[in-house]
């Protein structure tokens, strides 16, 4: 007797952060070389500009800045998971998160070769190791409109939202020097 698969909620996350990373790959790879050169050269050009504003002293803005575009995205999160529609709004942003990290896989390949692996890496994984769990909080709540969340857990994510902040903003650009 075949097995079947449930196609639940979780499962349709992790497919679409996967349809994203594969929808990134091939548009990169779509995209005109010279097109990739110069996404290249300005996503790595923003990389050495945040690290450059982290180490000449402009660090409370750099984290002003990192603060409130997190922080905004966390509220946007947060409003969208109190939606009826918050189950595909995750699910949306889980294409896009794999779109996106698909093709900075891809861009940073190209330019540095499979040196460009461990520069992803390096620029997402800090702070992705607290944000992750955030954002894995906020898609489990979606399901039945962040109702569920108790209090502790609000504590935990902002607590985690905190220390992500702060690996973005002082350990990242650490890392980012090349």
């Amino acid at each position: 007797m075949a097995r079947r698969i449930t196609l639940t909620y979780p499962r349709v996350l992790l497919c679409c952060f996967f349809c994203g990373t594969a929808a990134g790959t091939i548009m990169a790879n779509c995209l005109g070389r010279e097109l990739l050169g110069q996404l290249a050269g300005s996503g790595l050009t923003e990389l050495r500009g945040r690290t450059a504003d982290a180490a000449t002293g402009q660090r409370s803005r750099f984290l002003g800045y990192v603060a409130r575009r997190r922080l905004s995205e966390l509220g946007l999160a947060v409003l969208a998971g109190m939606t009826p529609l918050s189950s595909a709004a995750f699910a949306a942003a889980a294409f896009c998160g794999g779109f996106v990290s698909g093709l900075l896989i891809a861009v940073l390949t190209l330019e540095k070769g499979l040196g460009g692996l461990p520069v992803f890496f390096l620029a997402v994984l800090p702070q992705w190791i607290c944000y992750l769990p955030v954002w894995m909080i906020l898609a489990a709540g979606a399901e039945d409109g962040l109702t569920g969340i108790r209090a502790r857990s609000w504590v935990i994510l902002a607590v985690l939202s905190a220390a992500g902040i702060f690996l973005e903003a002082a350990v990242n650009p650490i890392f980012l020097r090349f």
